[in-house]
């Protein structure tokens, strides 16, 4: 398996410290189990296709009208998509190629991408410590608030970021539903020593949800932007310039924390307050107030698109 981000670093002299497990062997045992289990979900060919269309300025409305035709069932969600309250439009569209633009190529490939991923892990009876409602609902607010930073900043327009801000937390399913045990010791030993998830993992199995999702994201064959930034969402070099696309998704992440269950007046107070945040934002001229509006409609946004995809 090709390595595109740093590996974790283990002590191998102090191989079992923090949850008691021989974390070398653990780390074995996830990367063969990624690499080897043939039930293990896997991306539709589909999605990776239209991501390639979208991406080429040369495709054009037709290829992926002829594309998404060989898929009944996406097709209807984008036609309902399309017909949504959210859209507004006057009249009925009963078309793909008109859908297509009503909702705009990269919007499509966004919604394409989470209906495979919602049908790969379908919903089940919630296991023991792990609430998979709560968990896709902070996913695809994640990978809106993730695209909304990039505009908000005013930095150049990052094509993964979506999906990206989709797939970032894509480790802890992995863990929560083909090693539940480690899930829960992660769990346990958060809490007990007040420490955020990404560390308890590190500290008790050797590496983070972000590892065991890069890796996830390397056996789809993602781009290797998408792949980083998935890998290093929390756990990432010293020197990582500022804004990269690993540290955008960490913002992003942290934003949905800030910003669900708030109301932005008292999330605008709180970062005027955080200096951190104030730090992360240094010279770039953005008015705070229309940068929060703007996250939380997009936010909003997520759970009603959400929705009409189920």
């Amino acid at each position: 398996m090709r390595i595109f981000f740093n590996e974790p670093s283990l002590n191998t002299g102090d191989s079992t410290a923090g949850g008691g497990l021989d974390k070398i062997a653990v780390i074995a045992e996830i990367r063969q189990t990624l690499t080897e289990v043939r039930d293990l979900p896997t991306l539709p060919t589909i999605v990776m296709e239209v991501m390639k269309l979208v991406s080429n300025p040369n495709s054009s409305v037709s290829e992926i009208v002829e594309l998404l035709e060989e898929d009944l069932a996406l097709t209807g969600k984008l036609l309902r998509t399309a017909n949504s309250a959210y859209y507004g439009v006057p009249r009925k569209i009963d078309n793909l190629k008109m859908a297509l633009v009503i909702i705009g190529m990269d919007e499509v490939s966004n919604l394409i991408t989470s209906s495979s991923v919602l049908k790969m892990f379908p919903s089940r009876p919630d296991s023991e410590g792990f609430d998979s409602a709560a968990f896709w609902r902070h996913s695809a607010a994640t990978a809106e608030i993730t695209q909304g930073l990039y505009a908000g900043l005013r930095l150049p327009k990052n094509s993964g970021a979506y999906v990206a801000g989709l797939l970032h937390d894509i480790g802890k399913l992995v863990l929560n539903q083909y090693f539940h045990h480690y899930y829960l010791q992660c769990t346990d030993y958060a809490l007990e020593h007040s420490v955020t998830p990404a560390r308890a993992e590190a500290e008790v199995i050797g590496v983070d949800h972000g590892h065991i999702g890069g890796w996830l994201a390397q056996r789809w064959n993602l781009p290797d932007e998408i792949i980083n930034a998935i890998a290093q969402h929390h756990i990432r070099p010293a020197d990582t310039p500022q804004y990269s696309f690993p540290e955008m998704l960490d913002w992003a992440d942290r934003f949905y924390s800030l910003l669900n269950g708030r109301t932005p007046d008292r999330v605008i107070a709180m970062l005027m307050k955080n200096q951190e945040f104030l730090d992360w934002i240094g010279t770039r001229s953005i008015p705070l107030p229309n940068l929060v509006n703007d996250l939380f409609n997009r936010m909003e946004r997520s759970l009603k698109l959400q929705e009409i995809l189920k």
